[in-house]
Order: structure tokens, then sequence, then C-alpha cells
């Protein structure tokens, strides 16, 4: 249910606003001409439409119904009060029932104090009610005591019987327990839509019974304070309520209440307030001002309030630290992170001081999880979570992913003190891990953002860092930092851009399918083609640009399925219109090795059309194959044994895994672009080449070459024994279309 409906005007609103308005002015007048009649038929007119206005703002007040029925109820009964009093005095000329009238008086600060209850009762829940419950009775108890005090000293207590006695009791309490929720109330407000409608109401209580305080102590030691000018008070609070019920309705004026802090000052502070309590009731039983039984009631009262208090204190911060910290690791959370952004800008608004991210990822950490077992990986990252924890108080740190993390760099000078603090995060990083008898040599990839320098938006501030990171994860030397400068703004824009137009993308209807031509190298002949998806209108953008973003935004299972089917399907449409031998050779994304219902739909694809599973080669990224889990294994492992036949890419531009290659059944693999563009002027890389030709002949593999972009390159690889070549300088990738006119008859290169 909405807090409060939309406000839809009725004819009668301002009609009763408005004779709400007059007939107060018309008491102002009676009062200051000293008529009698006129102030007693006026204010009881004045309360009777203050309630009135409530009682009609009620089916638009939402979830406050019930609260401001029980305000307007309360009002009513001093419209009752005054209506018999006015029927007695200049009706039916008799003596007033100040009994009854009195009696009936009580019962407002009742309804008021009810009301307000019932509003805390369905705005509080859990702890924040039970918190508020023990403040309400502990405060109330105390006060009662101090009221019986005042009985006492006043010689009031004896005279009175038993009937007045809880009249004056409950008067006083409800008094004292109406103050307590408003004083509570102010305290826990939290502004949404505005609060002059609100603070009005509030105002109009506290008042109000502020004013009863006095007024029922001078009448209980028999001073009869009945005067016309503290009655338009009175009726000036009730207007003030009503007023602040229309006002919420007509301009929506909302509030939540917030939570109690738990804080170390907070709780520091309550403990110093408990034992002031309890000295000053000590020192005042010890000189007779309170009895024993007055002094077990405070005492109560106040160890109560401690004890609960602390209970909930440590409740509330268990709570806390589960909600900020990472429990493997106790940084902080990513989720925490905004928290303690926002406290770094406030921290450094008004100064010309600057702050640093860095966002870090943490490499060689999957052939961990795979080879020890996640065990194994749990501790090695709680030993950097560790040494993060004893940076440095300027070092603020978080576990923001699997093996990912971000540090926020307070109090720096300029981008000296950044790199200097890279510098150690770098060296947190490259240090060796020793556990058991295991010794792990790991490094971490850290991107940098200052506040300020590059921007003040803190969300863009951690996503220039992490575009800082990705480009040091790109580069050949992973190993290192980077610091956000202008020329990446265009990468974090066009990636923006792009996840933009992917979100609302139809694989079916805005991508097409680009196809690059293999060759085999001694005869010349395309033998295969490589499929590339494009995005229609923008084909700039590349598969590496494309597919990250589609694993981001989750669009990659419905992609890859429609890759799948457009390729094999335009391959089994080239088998059977001209009788061609080629083979395709789709890129897996890593997320597509955990898709059940992609690898299913790619078995199902070859068997509905005729298509011999050893005609589809599927490149798995060598990144993917050294950090590949269990599961992952087995899928390819799987798709091995069903035919497909499993190709690894960039072989030879990182690290080597060759024991994963062999076990997932592996029966080519592509030697790296940037390795054949050094082997050209470098004989190191030349012979590391030879080299894993050997290595795959030996294991039965063959090897291909990819990436050849010139006539240096592609003679390089004439003269080894390479199976198949690939790239701009045999042919460019080219739409459907174009790839079969060109190939698919079986020409020649």
């Amino acid at each position: 249910m909405a807090e409060l409906k939309d406000y839809q005007k009725r004819w009668y609103d301002k009609i009763v606003a408005g004779a709400l308005i007059l007939s107060y002015v018309l008491m102002i007048v009676g009062t200051i001409a000293g008529n009698q009649l006129m102030i007693e038929f006026f204010s009881t007119s004045t309360s009777f439409l203050a309630g009135t206005l409530i009682m009609i703002c009620l089916p638009r007040m939402g979830s406050f119904a019930l609260p401001s029925f029980l305000l307007g109820f309360g009002i009513y009964m001093w419209f009752l009060g005054d209506l018999i009093n006015f029927a007695a005095n200049q009706v039916l000329h008799i003596p007033r029932p100040d009994l009854l009238i009195d009696t009936i008086y009580l019962f407002p600060n009742v309804f008021y104090g009810i009301a307000v209850a019932v509003y805390f009762l369905q705005k509080l829940k859990g702890r924040a009610l039970y918190q508020f419950l023990v403040n309400v009775f502990s405060f109330s108890v105390i006060g009662f005591v101090l009221v019986r005090r005042i009985l006492i000293y006043a010689k009031a207590y004896q005279s009175m019987g038993m009937a007045e006695l809880v009249r004056v009791y409950l008067y006083f309490f409800m008094n004292i327990f109406i103050l307590i929720m408003i004083f509570h109330m102010v305290y826990m407000i939290a502004a949404e839509t505005g609060l002059k409608g609100t603070n009005t109401m509030i105002l109009g209580i506290f008042v109000y019974v502020l004013m009863d305080l006095p007024y029922n102590y001078l009448s209980v030691i028999g001073q009869n304070q009945e005067n016309v000018w503290l009655n338009l008070i009175y009726m000036f609070c009730m207007m003030l309520m009503a007023h602040g019920i229309f006002h919420q309705i007509r301009h929506k004026h909302v509030f939540r209440l917030k939570e109690h802090e738990y804080t170390e000052k907070t709780i520091r502070g309550v403990r110093i307030g408990v034992l002031a309590g309890i000295i000053i009731s000590l020192i005042l039983f010890a000189a007779g001002v309170f009895q024993q039984e007055d002094l077990m009631y405070l005492l109560t009262a106040l160890l109560g309030y401690w004890v609960t208090t602390a209970s909930f204190q440590n409740g509330a911060l268990n709570e806390q630290l589960i909600k900020q910290r990472d429990i493997l690791t106790g940084l902080y959370n990513r989720r925490y992170s905004d928290v303690v952004l926002a406290e770094c800008v406030g921290a450094v608004q008004d100064k010309e001081e600057v702050f640093c991210v860095y966002c870090i990822d943490l490499n060689h950490f999957k052939p961990i999880n795979d080879t020890y077992g996640h065990d194994m990986g749990d501790r090695v990252l709680k030993v950097f979570g560790s040494r993060m924890l004893k940076l440095s108080g300027d070092y603020i740190s978080f576990r923001t992913g699997g093996d990912e993390f971000m540090v926020i760099r307070r109090h720096i000078a300029g981008e000296n003190d950044v790199q200097k603090g890279a510098k150690v995060l770098l060296e947190l990083f490259r240090r060796p891990v020793e556990l058991d008898t295991y010794i792990f040599r790991l490094s971490g990839s850290i991107g940098g953002a200052i506040y300020r320098t590059h921007t003040t938006d803190t969300e863009d501030l951690i996503r220039y860092a992490d575009t800082a990171m990705y480009m040091v994860k790109k580069s050949k030397r992973k190993d290192d930092f980077r610091l956000f400068d202008k020329d990446l703004v265009r990468t974090v824009e066009e990636h923006r851009e792009l996840e933009e137009k992917l979100a609302a993308a139809d694989p079916k209807k805005d991508f097409v399918l680009y196809y690059q031509p293999q060759l085999d190298q001694k005869t010349g002949k395309v033998v295969g083609a490589e499929i590339f998806p494009r995005l229609k209108g923008n084909e700039s953008y590349s598969a590496g640009d494309l597919i990250p973003v589609a694993e981001e935004i989750g669009l990659m299972s419905r992609l890859g399925i429609w890759i799948a089917e457009e390729s094999i399907g335009r391959l089994a449409s080239w088998i059977s219109n001209s009788g061609s031998e080629l083979f395709i050779k789709l890129n897996l994304a890593p997320l597509q090795l955990l898709d059940r219902e992609f690898t299913d739909r790619l078995k199902d694809l070859t068997r509905r059309l005729s298509v011999s599973p050893a005609r589809i080669r599927l490149d798995i990224s060598n990144e993917v194959i050294m950090g590949a889990a269990g599961s992952a294994k087995a899928v390819l492992k799987e798709l091995h044994r069903f035919g497909f036949l499993l190709t690894v890419n960039d072989f030879g531009g990182g690290d080597i895994n060759l024991s994963h290659i062999l076990d997932c059944g592996f029966r080519e693999i592509d030697i790296s672009h940037s390795l054949i563009a050094r082997a050209v002027s470098d004989p190191e890389a030349k012979l590391l080449i030879r080299s894993i030709i050997t290595i795959a002949d030996t294991m039965g593999i063959s090897a291909a070459a990819v990436g050849i972009e010139t006539k240096e390159q592609a003679t390089l690889m004439r003269g080894m024994n390479i199976a198949n070549v690939q790239g701009y300088y045999y042919g460019m990738p080219a739409p459907a279309a174009e790839f079969e006119a060109a190939y698919v008859l079986d020409k020649p290169f």
C-alpha cells in the first residue's frame, strides 16, 4: 500500500478548512470581547471542525489512515467535553459536571498517545521497534517515579482518593509517554518530499502535551487553571494537527524513520547517561528524596535500558559487519564501497585534497583453484586479504569479486603519490604465497583513477580505474599499473554505448556473421572459415569488442545459440548445394562452456542438419584452458567425445598448460599472432615457434598460424611445417554471400 494515496480534490475540503479558520477567528473575537457564549460556542465548533477536517482526509491517507483516525477521534473527545460544557452552561443552565468533563478531557491525550504509538508500530520493524519500546518503557518509568515524587512533595498524594489518584497518574503518564515518542519521532525522522505538514502535526501534539503538564500539576495542588486564553492555545494546537494532516495529503509530505545508530560514540553516550542517572538516583536516595521503591524502579529502568541497548548494539554491529565485510578475507565488500566513496567525497568536498581508486585483477589464480581445489584458492585469497588489511590507514581495501579487489587511497598529493601507492600494491601481490609445502607466485593487474582530476562522479571513477586495469590485462605485461588518461575516455564511452546497443539487440535481427578464410598452406586452397559476429550497421566492432560485453549483460547465451544455428545451417547448405568440404571454426566464450543449453543445442544441430561434428572446430582461448575449472574440462571432454574438433587459440602468447590440452582432447593449436609478429625479427621467438610445432607433432596435434598480416610473416610461416594459415594477408572477414562467391566453389587462393 502506498503511504499516501494520490490527492484528489473534494468540493467540501476547502469549505471545512475555511469554516475551521473562521470559527477559530470568531473564538478569538469572543475571547477578546469577553463574551462567554461566543467562547464556548466557537470552542465547541472549532474542535468539531478540526476533528472533521482530519476525518474527511482518511480515505486519502493510505497507511496513515489508522493513526490519523485516532488523532481525529482524540479531538472529537475534546469536542464532546466542550459540547457538554456548552449544553450545561448555555442551554440547560445547570451546574457544570466537572468530574465527567475532566474525565472526558483526559481522552484526547490517550488517543493522541495511541495514534503516535500505532504509527510507530506500523513504521518500525524488528530491532528498531524493540529499541523504541525499550526506550519508551524505560523513560516512562523514570517519568512515573518523578511524577510520584512531585505529587508527594506537593502534599497532594495523601489527600486524593484512589479514583482521582489513578486519573492523575494516567494523565501524567500519558503526557510523558507522548513526549518521549515525539522526541523519538523528531530524532528518527528522515525526509523524502518535505516535512511541512508532518512538522505542523507534530508541533501541534507537542505543544498541547507540553502545556498539559504544568496545567495538570497546578490542578492537582488545587490551583484552578481554567482561563479562556489557555483554551485558545489548546484550540490552536488542534488546528495545527488538522492542518498538518490536510497539508500532508495535498502535498504528499511523507517521511521515513531512520534506524537507531549503534556507533561507539552513541553507546558511550548511553553509558555515560545511565551511569549519571544511577549516581544521581543514589545521591537523592541517600538524601532522603527518593524512597527505596523509587530507587528500585529507577535502577530497574536504567539498567534495563543499558543492557538491552548494549544487546541491540552487538546485534546491529554483527549485522553491519555482515553487510560491510567479505566473510572470506575480512575486507570490505563491493556493496559497502558506495558508502566509503561517499564518505571520501564528503571529506574532500571543501578542500583541495584528492583521493585515488585502484582496481586490481589477480593473475594466475584460476589454475590454483583448478589444480589444488577451491579450499586452497580460498586460503590464497585470505593471505592477500590479510596483507591488504595491514596497509596503512590511508588505504581502504575491498574484495569486489572472486579474484578482484579495489583499493581507495586517501590523502594523496598528486600522480607521484598514486604511482607510489601502485608500487606498494604491485609488490604486495608479487610476494610469493607460501602455504604448507606449496609456493604460489601471482601478480596483479592494476588500474587507477583520481577523484576530481579525472572525474567527480564515483561510478565513473571506478569505471575509469577498471578500464585502465583492463588495458593492463590486455597488454603483454600483466604485472603492471596504468593510470587512467584522456585517451581512455573514448574507450569508456564506446564501451557504454556498446552496452546500450547490445542490451536492446536481438541476435536474429541485429547481428550478421562474417567469414574469414583459412588456407591449406600446401595446396593454397581455402579449407575452412572462422566465424565472427558483427553488429549490423556497426561492423567496426570486432568479436573481441562484442563478446565480453555480451557476457556482461547476459546476451551471450542467446547470441551463441544464434551464431551456431546460423553458421552450421550455412555449412549444411554449402555441403548440400556444392559438395563443399569446408569446415567452420566457432569461437567459444568462457561462459558457453558452462551453458548446458548451448552445448546441447550445438550437438542437436549437427544431428538435425546431418553435419559431421568433425567439420566444426570449436576454438577455445588459451586463457580459458589455463584457468579451466573441473566443470569446464568435463564439457570440453564431452564435446571431444561427441566428435567436435577442439582448437586452442593464441597459443604461445601467454602461459601454456599442455596437460590440459591433452586431457581435454584438443587436436589443433593456433599459434599466437603476437608471437608470429615477433618472430620476423626475433630469433628466439622463431625458435619458440619451431619448438611448439615439434611438440604439437609429437602429441599428434596440428598447428595453424593465424593473424598473418604481412608478406614477411607469410614467408616465415611457409618455411615451417604449418598445416593451415589465416589472416588479413590471405583474406579479410566477409559476409556470407561474398565468402560463398569467392571460396565455396573450391577455388584456389
